[in-house]
């Protein structure tokens, strides 16, 4: 029963490794396949046989998992908030501190989902930093690849006009017709200044 429980597991991992949208997630999938089999082995007593899978599979995982970080790319989106005190629902965000309801919002607005997911598409896992400087001060800082501001109803984007990867995440916005809720604008770092 125990034997059959594990290879059914091992088969969920084997289908979640293979159709992870994150190569660091389907890594740990593998590793846990990996464990199970060194589990199955045991079972059916081939202590060597566990032993090898153990070391193999670990060691060939920590090697992938090594080359998935290396590969991944982590896109930090800088997200200003309107002023230094804003009240939602009576909550109010001042200098310094941003309301778990404003991130939240912001976070599953449907601009924000469309930029994560397109860039998940491309193997890069967005982080989103929730700013409290002006605009201006939070372009000049090289930290963040991508700076959003609230403006109304929309949402600006503000990206680097050298930047190929924001031209084509545009023209996602304009394929699936959502540029009325999101604003484009391209500046220099050097013209900030």
């Amino acid at each position: 029963m125990i034997e059959v429980g594990t290879l059914i597991l091992m088969g969920v991992f084997a289908a979640l490794a293979i159709h992870s949208p994150l190569i660091r997630l389907s890594v740990i999938y593998l590793a846990v396949f990996s464990l199970l089999a060194a589990f199955l082995y045991v079972l059916f007593a081939a202590p060597e046989l566990a032993i090898a899978e153990a070391v193999i599979g670990s060691g060939l995982v920590t090697l992938l998992y090594l080359a998935a970080l290396k590969r991944s790319h982590v896109y930090t989106i800088g997200v200003v908030t309107t002023s230094n005190v804003v009240t939602t629902r009576n909550v109010v965000m001042h200098s310094g501190l941003v309301s778990d309801r404003y991130a939240e919002r912001i976070e599953r607005s449907k601009a924000v989902q469309e930029i994560r997911d397109f860039f998940i598409r491309r193997e890069f896992e967005t982080q989103l930093v929730f700013l409290t400087v002006p605009t201006g001060q939070a372009l000049l800082d090289p930290a963040y690849d991508l700076v959003l501001a609230e403006d109304g109803e929309d949402l600006v984007v503000y990206t680097d006009e050298e930047s190929y990867v924001m031209v084509e995440l545009e023209l996602v916005f304009q394929m699936h017709d959502s540029m009325s809720k999101v604003k484009f604008i391209r500046y220099s770092p050097e013209a900030v200044l």
